[in-house]
């Protein structure tokens, strides 16, 4: 087994800490043998296949093998570690499909695949993984429609399947997820309508979705605890629900992109501190209302004839700046001409 590091990217910077470690655990034939047990080598510019060898640690329970320049796909052989739990290989360059073997992973809790390059419809042998915790397959080039098989992985707190190509609606046995905390589906190609069994989850925290259409209504969501809640550019009209601002835990609430309507009192807005977008909409604002740095409450021009009132509560807009930033490229353009 060897890894090589990519002399072509050493200046590139991934937005994840470098993580070389290699934990062991010494307990083995009364304290006088060791055993690796979780192997992390993340944003190490290596290159190379994703190596098959690794299976020759039986005992690792973790491989984080995240940001680097790995080809090829999850190796078989990975099948034969009865004690691994944890695979995250997010951000690599992966490709092909998804293995179908996924049964034999046991006692697997997390999978991370996010920022590769697979493609092809998601295996109905990925049901069976049924202890899964997290499941990140966002980023991808996933197509087709998510397997009714997933509705056994009853165990799943955080799902991530954004920006992929699926097709079809969201699937309403997601409601089966008693413990689902997180909901990621941004720009995955599912399209509404929101089903009820998934709005009913009371132990969700983040739910994030965009870049659909279908969802025309305010879903009405149990959980009293969620804490970020993403519902942009998805088709929604009407008024916001009053329960959305009475949410203890809020803290950011991004609605952007939709055709809501109806009147936004500002007392809402003046005492919340979380982050709100409410941008391109067309909400009603009353004449006391202040702007604050932490919402957005900007206009679509296609609205209005001028810049007036884009910014509902920001008063007059002058746009003279404007004028003069023209003026001077034309001065400059001319000046530049001079010398060819």
């Amino acid at each position: 087994m060897r890894f090589t590091k990519s002399n072509d990217h050493k200046q590139a910077d991934r937005n994840l800490e470098v993580n070389n470690t290699i934990a062991c655990d010494c307990s083995f034939n009364n304290n006088m043998t060791c055993h690796i047990t979780e192997l992390s080598l993340v944003n190490l510019t290596l290159v190379g296949k994703v190596p098959p060898k690794l299976a020759k640690l039986r005992h690792l329970r973790s491989i984080d093998l995240s940001a680097n320049y790995l080809t090829g796909t999850i190796p078989p052989e990975w099948v034969s570690m009865p004690y691994l739990t944890f695979i995250w290989l997010c951000g690599n360059r992966l490709s092909g499909n998804l293995p179908t073997w996924w049964q034999h992973f046991k006692n697997l809790k997390f999978l991370g695949v996010e920022g590769n390059q697979f493609s092809g419809t998601i295996p109905d042998e990925l049901g069976n993984l049924t202890k899964l915790v997290k499941l990140d397959l966002a980023s991808n080039q996933f197509t087709g429609s998510l397997p009714i098989t997933l509705a056994r992985l009853v165990n799943l707190e955080q799902l991530w399947i954004s920006d992929n190509k699926f097709s079809g609606t969201i699937p309403a046995y997601i409601g089966k997820w008693s413990r689902l905390r997180k909901l990621s589906l941004h720009a995955s190609g599912l399209k509404g309508p929101f089903p009820d069994a998934v709005a009913c989850l009371e132990n969700l925290i983040d739910l994030r979705i965009s870049d659909t259409t279908g969802i025309n209504s305010f879903p009405v969501l149990s959980s009293k605890v969620i804490e970020t809640l993403i519902l942009r550019n998805v088709g929604l009209s009407g008024p916001i629900p009053s329960y959305i601002w009475k949410l203890p835990n809020r803290t950011r609430l991004y609605l952007t992109g939709n055709m809501l309507s109806g009147n936004v009192e500002s007392a809402f807005l003046i005492n919340n501190k979380p982050n709100i977008d409410l941008s391109y909409n067309n909400f009603s604002w009353s004449s006391s209302c202040q702007e604050k740095s932490n919402i957005n409450t900007y206009r679509s021009s296609i609205l209005k004839n001028n810049l007036t009132g884009l910014l509902p509560c920001a008063g007059p807009v002058n746009c003279k700046t404007y004028q003069r930033s023209y003026k001077l490229w034309w001065r400059r353009y001319k000046d530049y001409k001079l010398f060819q």
